[in-house]
């Protein structure tokens, strides 16, 4: 007897879901709807200009893979949301945080509900404090400073002697010329 094609691709679905909620370093889900389609263009290119992906899922299989794996804490999200995207992390979490809370400040019909990092559960408001916290990027900027200080700290009291050295040099100089 032959199999439905549609069956198929939901089994497919699940799966690609389950991996994402399984294998993966964490995930954020948003809920929106009626978006413009320019602004959802360009926040998918912001997306995947962080090296990651935004998944829309269909509620039933989502809750579906969200059972297969064991994470019965998030198939509430899907309850009172009309469409559901799923964040995946992949690099930094913080500037995906970042994106997704800028997003949903500029765009009322869009909402970040909860999110799941390195085995924690993160609510909405987890999510904004992360967002808060600086990039990667700032991060290695403030140790690089950090570690530079002493160094530079040193090179100016070597400096300021040197500074004070020529300054008496030069009042002698001055002292015997007028002296003359």
């Amino acid at each position: 007897m032959a199999e439905k094609y549609g069956k198929k691709v939901r089994e497919l679905m699940v799966k690609e879901m389950e991996s994402v909620f399984g294998n993966e370093k964490g995930f954020m889900f948003t809920s929106f709807e009626s978006i413009k389609a320019p602004d959802m263009d360009g926040f998918r290119r912001k997306v995947h200009g962080l090296g990651t992906k935004y998944v829309i899922v269909k509620k039933r299989l989502g809750k579906l893979a969200l059972s297969n794996r064991g994470l019965s804490e998030f198939e509430g999200v899907f309850d009172e949301r009309k469409n559901i995207g799923v964040m995946v992390l992949k690099n930094d979490p913080v500037l995906t945080a970042k994106l997704l809370v800028d997003f949903s400040k500029k765009d009322k019909n869009f909402t970040v509900a909860a999110g799941y990092l390195e085995g924690q559960v993160l609510t909405q408001e987890k999510i904004a404090e992360i967002a808060a916290l600086p990039g990667r990027k700032q991060l290695l900027a403030m140790v690089a400073a950090t570690m530079n200080a002493p160094i530079t700290s040193f090179v100016g009291v070597l400096a300021a002697t040197l500074r004070s050295l020529c300054y008496v040099l030069n009042a002698c100089k001055d002292k015997k010329e007028k002296g003359n």
